[in-house]
């Protein structure tokens, strides 16, 4: 039950995630729309690119195959859910005004692609 305590983080991992730290700092100070897309548009990239390889899939992270699946794969998506992300937070600013909508929406937006990129990277390695 608790095996995943005692196992060691990956450093990039870390750093990916301390790289929240500026964009957080940027929205408090500016709060406004290009600040609260920034700091949602990392969060949702660390979500897809950081999270899925190096939380879930630790076993594959250091194989060429996966990352070049997952670039191919997730790129596109990713494009997509970031013009589909600033859409949503110019026609609704109070999704980056306010604290809690400002990470709820960037960690919902990033779970919900994040599965999608990982369904579509499975089904991507076991064609081939």
């Amino acid at each position: 039950m608790f095996e995943s305590i005692n196992r060691k983080r990956d450093p990039v991992s870390l750093i990916f995630y301390s790289g929240l730290i500026p964009f957080a700092l940027f929205w408090i100070f500016a709060r406004n729309l290009i600040a609260g897309f920034c700091f949602q548009a990392y969060l949702v990239t660390a979500i897809v690119f950081v999270f899925y390889p190096f939380e879930m899939h630790p076993q594959v992270v250091r194989k060429w195959r996966f990352w070049n699946r997952l670039l191919r794969v997730g790129l596109g998506t990713h494009l997509l859910v970031l013009l589909g992300l600033w859409y949503l937070d110019s026609t609704f600013p109070v999704f980056v005004t306010e604290t809690g909508a400002l990470g709820f929406v960037g960690f919902v937006v990033g779970i919900i692609e994040m599965v999608i990129v990982g369904e579509l990277v499975d089904r991507s390695m076991a064609n081939s």
